[in-house]
């Protein structure tokens, strides 16, 4: 899982045109202070070399450009025209700032989301086959390596960075508590720490690594329930959109046919392909909820 990332970030025009917003910028850091962990979590901070203030002010500087260019776009057809709106403009410029602010505060939130998902989903795999390694006789580390060299998703992205950090010299136990700290995914900061907490206590690394597995195990069954019932009213919803309401609607639209009158008005053919495109996407709508709704440690 990869993320093509914002080129805004790395524009040096925004980046130089963001000083004038630092004030903006700091002001939104200490209203959203979660902000600093959720760009760590996300890697925007490292990718970017980017602090919350500078973010902020980064996230300012595109919501008034974008406002600035909407309402010019709006306003001047308008004026070409000889009939000026400048409030319509302004607003559609506010509008648009506005909407930018929030999809430059989502866009960290969102990637933390598809790292949890995608960690999540090999999570189980690579313990299983931390602990083969270790009860083999492979050294603890030696199993990271490998498991970073191997295709786990992010999970190998981010043992990629500890393998790194651990071969330039920084204590293995101090590099996986960072790591913990900085994973988004409940389930692997718990591994971690539960693994953090077997070293430096000294006890076998092995047995606390099954109980972690034998436990996360136990919670995706939990999910799967949970999952399943959540799916049975979903399942009755679906069948009243996709089959009850269709079929209800086309039979009263043939009645109607049949009335003097009501062809013309109703039951004619733009209703049917209108019935067609809505029933459609509601199908559509009601498949993204179930996926949406499926668990990460399910996985697929």
């Amino acid at each position: 899982m990869k993320d093509r990332g914002l080129p805004i970030l790395r524009s040096p025009l925004i980046r130089n045109l963001s000083r004038l917003f630092i004030m903006p910028g700091s002001i939104m850091a200490k209203i959203f202070p979660h902000m600093e962990l959720t760009l760590k979590q996300s890697g925007v901070s490292e990718t970017y070399a980017l602090n919350t203030r500078s973010y902020f002010a980064i996230t300012v500087t595109v919501a008034v450009i974008g406002g600035l260019l909407s309402g010019g776009a709006v306003s001047l057809p308008l004026s070409a025209s000889g009939k000026p709106d400048n409030m319509l403009a302004g607003l559609i410029g506010i509008f648009v700032g506005v909407m930018m602010v929030v999809y430059m505060m989502a866009y960290p939130t969102s990637i933390v989301n598809k790292r949890v998902k995608y960690i999540e989903r090999n999570l189980l795999f690579a313990l299983r086959s931390i602990l083969v390694q270790i009860r083999s006789g492979v050294p603890i580390f030696n199993s990271f390596v490998s498991i970073a060299n191997g295709d786990y998703g992010p999970i190998s992205t981010e043992l990629k960075i500890f393998v790194e950090k651990v071969n330039a010299g920084q204590p293995m136990v101090e590099t996986l508590e960072e790591l913990a700290i900085r994973n988004p995914s409940m389930y692997f900061r718990r591994a971690l720490w539960q693994l953090v907490n077997g070293i430096k206590a000294g006890s076998n690394v092995g047995d606390n690594l099954s109980d972690i597995i034998t436990t996360l195990s136990k919670e995706q069954l939990v999910e799967v329930r949970r999952y399943k019932s959540i799916l049975n009213p979903l399942a009755m919803m679906y069948m009243m959109v996709a089959v009850i309401m269709p079929s209800l609607s086309i039979t009263l639209l043939i009645i109607l046919s049949s009335i003097p009158g009501a062809a013309s008005s109703l039951a004619n053919e733009q209703t049917f392909w209108m019935l067609l495109v809505i029933f459609t996407i509601l199908q559509g709508i009601f498949m993204m909820i179930i996926r949406s709704k499926r668990p990460n440690l399910i996985g697929g």
